[in-house]
């Protein structure tokens, strides 16, 4: 979106027409990923559509620059999985194969590289964080009207949708607990989508303006998801270490990090109490906290125990969610990236595809905590195949590393 069709850069400033692609592919993430075409059991959704879009259109304007060695990468965990799909016995699926791929492919080129595009980063950013903080207090009002009100025709858009276009699929659009109905946006499918969708926002916006207000908005919001999916990401990506360097302090925060979350859980605070009574799940089968992070182990051991080429090379693209009866067991399992990838993909597959996204992301113009951010949320979550994740994605890494900001990354 430099000297694009979608209209030219003066001076590095984007012209109405780039800032309207912006805002459409921020807007079909945050407020329509649940309308779609439902294509058989694949939905074609707004923001798949517009990540097409976009993403061809930037490709064949001449403005795009290609990274050969992503293009190697993505080659080689193309033809492996390919390979694996061919001597695979398991049921598995080209189709879903095919949407990996299609997702990804777009990651393999950004903008080219000049000095002006930190206005374009900004814009950007300063887009997504607008919408969020408009999501937050959709989440804040829906919050109250539900739980005090009982409105429950504010629970999710999907129930106001027309039946032609809401997108297919199975989503816990709202789950109870302690007597409150976690709120999710209205527009977003699940709590857990506000949570991450809220601390990505507070990150970023601590990063660039630190706007109070904004911050205030986006933390209220966070809060009333009561999913601890971005508070956790939000944690350890500030945790984490920029560079080897800083590995030292890495150990020593976290060590206070576990002290501090330990004394807090000791001290039975009533208003934290809600947040550590989920830490039972991870011993209970059939909830939330069991299904994603536990029982996907399971899957996992038995690639593993297979050894050999399925171990190296996993059991076909789609095959993770289709062996669960493999299992015989009775609990709902989830498919976290990390667990997806290993079972379909194999050690190998994991590998590659994880160092692909990295390499994005870490090449971006983002804060180094922002892609610690993104990567744990990715890794963590069942989100590889999510269109509306992947375009936030893309499109958020889409100006590369400036110089500039090579540098402060450094201190």
């Amino acid at each position: 979106m430099t000297d694009l069709t979608i209209d030219e850069l003066t001076n590095a400033e984007l012209t109405p027409k780039g800032k309207f692609a912006v805002w459409s592919s921020v807007l079909s993430i945050l407020f329509f990923s649940q309308i779609a075409y439902n294509i058989g059991d694949f939905p074609v959704s707004t923001d798949f559509a517009c990540y097409a879009l976009i993403a061809l259109y930037l490709l064949m304007s001449g403005y795009a620059s290609l990274s050969l060695s992503a293009l190697m990468l993505y080659l080689i965990a193309v033809a492996l999985a390919c390979l694996t799909m061919v001597l695979t016995t398991s049921s598995a699926s080209w189709t879903s194969l095919l949407l990996l791929f299609v997702l990804y492919a777009p990651f393999t080129f950004r903008l080219q590289n000049r000095q002006d595009l930190e206005l374009i980063q900004q814009y950007i950013q300063s887009t997504y964080v607008s919408a969020a903080a408009v999501i937050s207090v959709v989440a804040v009002v829906q919050f109250v009207l539900v739980n005090g009100l009982g409105a429950t025709a504010l629970t999710n858009v999907y129930f106001a949708l027309p039946e032609g276009i809401r997108g297919a699929g199975t989503y816990a659009f709202f789950r109870e607990g302690g007597g409150m109905v976690k709120a999710n946006g209205f527009f977003l499918r699940e709590s857990s989508t506000l949570s991450i969708v809220a601390a990505l926002a507070l990150i970023i916006e601590y990063f660039a303006s630190a706007r109070k207000h904004i911050l205030a908005i986006l933390a209220v919001g966070l809060f009333c998801s009561f999913s601890g999916s971005g508070f956790l990401a939000l944690a350890l990506a500030f945790l984490m270490p920029r560079s080897i360097n800083r590995l030292p302090l890495f150990l020593v925060s976290s060590l206070v990090f576990i002290l501090v979350l330990f004394l807090a859980y000791k001290s039975e605070i009533p208003v934290l109490t809600v947040w550590f009574d989920r830490l039972s799940e991870f011993e209970t089968p059939g909830t939330s906290g069991y299904a994603r992070f536990v029982a996907p182990m399971d899957m996992v051991q038995l690639n593993i125990n297979e050894g050999g080429a399925t171990m190296w090379l996993g059991n076909g693209s789609g095959s993770f969610l289709r062996s669960i009866g493999l299992l015989r067991v009775k609990y709902e399992v989830n498919d976290p990236t990390w667990a997806k990838l290993i079972y379909e993909y194999g050690l190998v597959g994991l590998g590659l595809i994880s160092t692909f996204f990295a390499v994005r992301l870490y090449s971006s113009d983002l804060r180094p905590e922002i892609c610690n951010y993104i990567l744990l949320i990715w890794i963590s979550g069942g989100l590889v195949l999510k269109p509306d994740f992947v375009l936030m994605v893309w499109l958020l890494t889409l100006v590369p590393q400036t110089y500039s900001r090579s540098v402060s990354n450094k201190r």
